[in-house]
């Protein structure tokens, strides 16, 4: 790899725009449950819709290198229980589904080739969604400053080739033309500065979640009962 985002009263109001929100989103993630069942019903979606039986299949390096499984029965179930704040967070669960599978084949394979077209099958369907998100500012979409970026250049130096494979597979599934292949050299360049916005405050968030200060907070955040954050294996080009 070449490494080149009255006090009553006041309650009130927030109560009320609170749940004016949630009906919204309730709406979009409908929409996005039918998508879900549609992908599920298609016969060659079999790995993808209950979550892998590593040992029962004998992929014992499975939970070492994914980090975060999920199928579409878990993205089912998060829908169910009110997990997601807007479509656009269950769409990233859909889309760990894809991006795990393709992690842990081989590019080429026949299972990193059907992850591949789900994905794009996806992201297609999804496209025509109506998002309404619950957002709170325009943070994401912002561009990135000159010293984000150098700081996001530099911590990609930082974390393990595990995770940074799981960057890469984000933005290869998000901004593609910001990833120059070389299959010669078996590397691969990350454009900074064609990273969209969006994107980049996404693999920007990534990025610090795996920088071994955060994960040490994560892991005294367990040993102490508190949630830990994913971490991911990466990919060999």
């Amino acid at each position: 790899w070449t490494r080149e985002l009255s006090r009553r009263d006041r309650s009130a109001s927030r109560s009320r725009r609170s749940r004016s929100s949630m009906a919204r989103v309730s709406e979009g993630l409908k929409q996005v449950e039918k998508i879900i069942d549609a992908l599920a019903q298609r016969n060659d979606s079999e790995p993808f819709r209950e979550p892998v039986n590593w040992r029962e299949i004998g992929l014992f390096d499975y939970p070492q290198i994914v980090k975060k499984p999920m199928s579409l029965s878990d993205v089912k179930a998060k829908i169910a229980s009110g997990q997601y704040r807007s479509p656009a967070d269950c769409a990233e669960d859909v889309r760990l589904i894809w991006s795990n599978c393709m992690l842990y084949n081989q590019d080429g394979s026949e299972f990193y080739k059907l992850a591949k077209k789900f994905a794009n099958r996806f992201e297609e369907k999804f496209n025509k969604v109506k998002v309404d998100e619950v957002v709170v500012d325009g943070e994401d979409d912002r561009p990135p400053s000159l010293e984000e970026k150098t700081k996001f250049a530099h911590n990609i130096y930082k974390i393990k080739s595990e995770e940074l494979g799981e960057v890469v597979t984000k933005l290869d599934q998000s901004c593609p033309h910001a990833l120059d292949k070389k299959p010669e050299k078996d590397e691969i360049e990350i454009n900074i500065d064609s990273i969209d916005p969006r994107t980049f405050h996404t693999v920007d968030r990534m990025v610090k979640e795996y920088l071994p200060e955060a994960l040490k907070k994560s892991k005294k955040k367990k040993s102490t009962g508190g949630e830990t954050a994913p971490a991911a294996k990466k990919a060999k080009a």
